[in-house]
């Protein structure tokens, strides 16, 4: 069924559109399959993702088209396709009416992603306008927090050196703590690697007291502040609040020098609004492990590396990895310089939009993935 002439308009104008302050507009690659004309295709996307499917619906009215998500470009040769999204479309908290990321993803990267008029669609880009981006959470804390603990100004105060202790997985409490320690004799900020936890060779509450101590006999020895960065990763919400409170209380007057990571691609929104809703005095690490699976080049559905970041500053993380720009053991190239320019930045053009943030605090840009000293 084409249903172009509802959801598709193509004399819409994306200066008027972003002016308008009424959409968020997405940017996709888009190519349909084998048969199917690629403006129909468009808009039969476009009605998936938001009021409509594959045939008519009876109970749909007047209000209901104006809220229609519409194509407004296409670019065939290109594979661009380009829609508008009305703010109405979003589920809202029903706490506190703001904004929740899951929606966004529901809508413009969910049922979409398996069309079977779609050869493939992948998100390249978006733009949220002012009063979108203030509904959302974005970071509490972010890297002058980290700054301002290790004693140095709160603007422009240099490069934290950090590592992640290895093996991943494998020491048990005692050797992972006298690895913290010898690092920490030179340099600034330990994580957590992704998978490390409460494993039951390495029990959470043996090895966090043995990493808070040699993280005070370093601090005593260098005469210097140090930070720890603890996975508090769970399935479950009350296990991650039991992570984290538990973390609080044994680094206690130095709680301030704990950051919470959380595994934010496959744990999911919810996990990382849980961190920063309940913890905002906490530097909030967004770890993106397992995000290759649609973020890689060689994906053709899914979203960017670019658009993982740029919803992480949404959802709030104080800081999330971005690859090492084709250095390091992790896939990326030195165009990836964007991603960090588009979450650290007030303003910034991203690949197909220029977003303003409003005075949204950054999220830092790691620089991690096989970067060895």
């Amino acid at each position: 069924m084409d249903q172009s002439a509802r959801y598709a308009d193509l004399s819409l104008k994306e200066e008027d559109l972003m002016k308008g302050e009424k959409h968020i507009l997405v940017a996709y690659k888009m190519k349909p399959k084998a048969g199917y004309g690629y403006l129909e295709a468009a808009a039969h996307f476009a009605a998936e993702s938001s009021t409509g499917t594959n045939v008519e619906v009876s109970t749909t009215d007047e209000f209901t088209k104006g809220v229609d998500a519409l194509v407004y470009y296409i670019d065939e040769a290109n594979e661009d396709m380009r829609i508008a999204y009305p703010i109405e479309l979003f589920d809202r908290n029903v706490t506190d009416g703001r904004f929740m990321l899951v929606s966004f993803l529901t809508l413009a990267i969910g049922n979409n992603q398996g069309m079977g008029d779609i050869e493939h669609a992948k998100m390249i880009d978006f733009y949220v306008p002012q009063r979108a981006i203030q509904m959302f959470d974005g970071p509490a804390t972010d890297i002058s927090n980290l700054w301002r603990i290790l004693g140095r100004p709160v603007k422009d105060g240099g490069y934290i050196a950090g590592t992640i202790i290895k093996p991943k997985l494998g020491l048990r409490p005692e050797p992972f703590a006298k690895a913290a320690y010898q690092f920490w004799l030179g340099g600034d900020f330990i994580k957590n690697d992704e998978p490390q936890g409460n494993q039951v060779f390495c029990p959470l509450k043996k090895v966090l007291p043995l990493v808070y101590d040699a993280m005070k006999r370093a601090q005593d020895e260098t005469g210097q502040a140090k930070l720890f960065s603890m996975n508090i990763t769970a399935d479950d919400h009350y296990e991650m609040l039991a992570r984290a409170d538990y973390g609080l209380e044994v680094f206690g007057p130095d709680a301030d020098k704990l950051a919470f990571l959380v595994d934010g691609y496959v744990g999911g929104p919810g996990m990382v609004t849980t961190a920063r809703r309940n913890y905002p005095g906490q530097y909030l690490h967004y770890h993106r492990a397992g995000h290759g699976a649609v973020t890689s080049p060689s994906a053709k559905r899914g979203y960017t590396a670019f658009v993982l970041a740029k919803m992480s500053r949404l959802q709030g993380a104080s800081g999330i990895h971005v690859g090492t720009m084709g250095y390091g053991k992790m896939e990326g190239e030195a165009s990836d310089k964007g991603i960090a320019y588009m979450i650290e930045r007030d303003e910034c053009q991203g690949p197909v939009y220029f977003q303003k943030w409003y005075g949204m605090k950054p999220t830092t840009p790691i620089i991690s993935g096989g970067m060895n000293a």
